[in-house]
């Protein structure tokens, strides 16, 4: 058996229908914080991104079962504004990887915290059909 790894999400891929057309899997998950970080708007995207804030915490999704073939996957889907770090949840497990702005691409951010919220009433039909023709 392979090994499997896990995967904190706070984005669009907190949506397990997101996170299924992207890895062609049904994950299981559960609630999970991630201290030490914010999530912000990124300027002129429906999406956020991350970056490290010590006074900050992140709410979000924490996947598990998450295949080595699942993170090539999440890889490719990620823009090139992200690298994938190994950090430590809140949560079940105790390390999980994370997407998190590169530090050359810091400036891309907005000052706005990202709403999940906001983002489903306003923008994941549109998301939805993106990706799936992705």
């Amino acid at each position: 058996m392979s090994a499997s790894h896990s995967v904190f999400t706070y984005g669009t891929l907190q949506i397990p229908e997101v996170m299924k057309l992207v890895t062609g899997l049904n994950l299981p998950f559960v609630p999970a914080r991630l201290n030490g970080y914010q999530c912000l708007k990124i300027k002129n995207r429906t999406y956020p991104g991350i970056i490290k804030n010590p006074s900050q915490f992140i709410d979000g999704i924490l996947y598990k079962e998450v295949s080595a073939h699942a993170l090539v996957l999440l890889d490719q889907f990620e823009d090139i504004l992200y690298e994938r770090l190994l950090v430590d949840v809140v949560g079940e497990t105790q390390q999980a990887f994370v997407y998190v702005i590169k530090d050359e691409y810091s400036h891309r951010l907005d000052e706005q915290a990202w709403s999940l919220e906001e983002f489903k009433r306003k923008y994941l039909n549109k998301y939805l059909r993106d990706i799936t023709s992705w």
